[in-house]
């Protein structure tokens, strides 16, 4: 079962493991999942499942750079899954968002009937560049976009908010 103990170790190992792979001190994380065209995934070196648009992991947030990081599966009943629907490769992916450049966030202010659009006020739309290239993309998070768009923004060189 899960306990406090056992998330809070999970958590520093993740932590670690990570400071280990960039050199980066993790301050927070957050659940997000990543929608691109597939040129964008390309251009990231980012892989979604076969057939998919779509890509979930977590938003890393560190002392000076915001990362997009994509956990192997440690669940077996998730790998499974994962296999049965055509998602052979179960391996981490990495990529630092504050690499691109001229990036403008906008997002969806919470709206009356949200029950009826429930991810509107929790998805940020980035337009940037990244080499050069256009690179859009939405990150749609687990809980209201607004409380972490100013957290992402300041860790975005040349970044810019726009209300929607």
């Amino acid at each position: 079962m899960f306990s406090k103990d056992n998330t809070e170790i999970a958590r520093k190992k993740f932590f670690d493991h990570f400071k280990e792979m960039t050199g980066k001190e993790v301050q927070s994380v957050e659940f997000a999942t990543l929608t691109a065209y597939r040129r964008v995934f390309e251009a990231f070196e980012l892989e979604p499942p076969p057939g998919q648009n779509e890509l979930a992991g977590l938003l890393v947030f560190c002392e000076d750079a915001l990362y997009f990081y994509v956990f192997p599966t440690d669940n077996i009943l998730r790998l499974a899954i994962q296999r049965m629907a055509g998602d052979m490769d179960n391996k981490e992916q990495c990529f630092c968002l504050s690499n691109l450049s001229d990036a403008k966030l906008s997002h969806s202010k919470r709206k009356s009937f949200r029950f009826l659009f429930p991810k509107q006020s929790r998805t940020i739309y980035v337009s940037a560049k990244y080499k050069e290239e256009a690179a859009d993309f939405s990150l749609s998070l687990m809980k209201d976009a607004s409380s972490l768009l100013e957290k992402i923004s300041a860790l975005l060189p040349h970044s810019a908010q726009i209300s929607v």
